[in-house]
């Protein structure tokens, strides 16, 4: 339970929410092209729109004010062409999702070094995992199937496992935060002292000693 409580809420949360997509993708893949394609183009005539009526509301027209106009009309344009032929959009998935994940994988790159702050033995399989997850990323972006269905498909199987690997990574570096507290308090204890409070920051226990 303690290397549980160790675990950074928002990378769990992450991690989570990223085998959820990755089902959704693996499971219902016709259907989450087109529905991943006008999401996108929805979100992207919104701030168009904003932009837009940002120019119009405003009394005053300098030129960057005129700038977020025709900002506005271009990207509300490039919105409602990625609603109206999805298809054509779709062929960048692969590649966008491949750069997610390469950067997913440089994120568990750094809980292999808090690992290895941690002097854990098991930094290796976090290192493991680092290289696996880039790896795929970087098959994703560099070898883009023509067969969009099949990439999402495997984009959704990739997304589970970097998102489980997620969570498996924070659980390590959960247990080997916990042991480094339990031993730092064993040796104050050894010592003489009492430990009234003791973190692990950066790999590095903080303590509050009180003499006994």
């Amino acid at each position: 339970m303690g290397a549980l409580k160790k675990m950074s809420l928002d990378y769990v949360v992450k991690a989570v929410v990223m085998v959820a997509i990755g089902v959704v993708l693996a499971v219902w893949t016709k259907a989450s092209l087109d529905i991943v394609a006008r999401v996108l183009a929805a979100l992207l005539v919104a701030i168009g729109v904003v932009f837009i009526l940002t120019y119009l509301l405003k009394k005053e027209r300098t030129f960057l004010i005129s700038g977020g106009l025709v900002a506005g009309i271009l990207i509300a344009a490039v919105g409602g062409w990625i609603f109206v032929n999805p298809g054509k959009f779709t062929d960048f998935i692969p590649k966008l999702f491949g750069i997610f994940i390469m950067v997913s994988g440089l994120g568990n790159l750094w809980q292999t070094i808090s690992l290895v702050r941690y002097k854990s033995r098991a930094w290796w399989v976090s290192l493991i995992i680092a290289v696996v997850t880039a790896a795929l990323g970087a098959y994703l972006f560099f070898n883009p199937t023509n067969a969009k269905e099949i990439a999402v498909t495997l984009i959704g199987v990739f997304l589970i496992v970097d998102g489980a690997t997620n969570l498996i990574s924070a659980l390590l570096v959960g247990i080997a935060s916990n042991k480094a507290e339990k031993s730092a308090v064993e040796k104050a204890t050894a010592a003489g002292t009492e430990i009234v409070e003791a973190e692990v920051v950066d790999g590095k226990v903080v303590e509050v000693e009180e003499e006994k």
